[in-house]
């Protein structure tokens, strides 16, 4: 019982990291490529520690997503197909997150990449 309370919990954290990548990956990226502020703001001297806060966010995400993907996908491992199925569901959670949040795949590439 207490290996299925455990399973449950991890794949419930591995289902909120999928969909809350794109906020994460979007938030990252802006603070390590210096824009955190937005494309037509010039941070001048905070780049450097927008660059530093985007790196620690970068180690926070890897050690708060990592563990409990690794153990979804060693649990999963044995199911045979049924672990073909993860990456679909973590790329769909994603794509319900982008919808939700930012209007659309337009509006995110606009916010995070500054294309369009």
């Amino acid at each position: 019982m207490k290996s299925k309370i455990i399973s449950c919990l991890n794949f419930i954290w591995a289902g909120l990291v999928a969909f809350s990548f794109p906020i994460c990956f979007g938030w990252i990226f802006l603070d390590i490529t210096g824009h955190s502020k937005g494309y037509s703001y010039d941070l001048g001297s905070e780049k450097d520690i927008s660059i530093m806060i985007g790196c620690i966010e970068l180690v926070i995400w890897l050690a708060l997503a990592l563990p409990s993907n690794i153990y979804v996908f060693r649990k999963m491992r044995d199911k045979g197909k049924a672990c073909l199925l993860i990456p679909v569901i973590y790329i769909v959670l994603a794509v319900i997150c982008i919808m939700l949040t930012h209007g659309g795949w337009t509006a995110y590439a606009k916010e995070v990449f500054n294309i369009g």
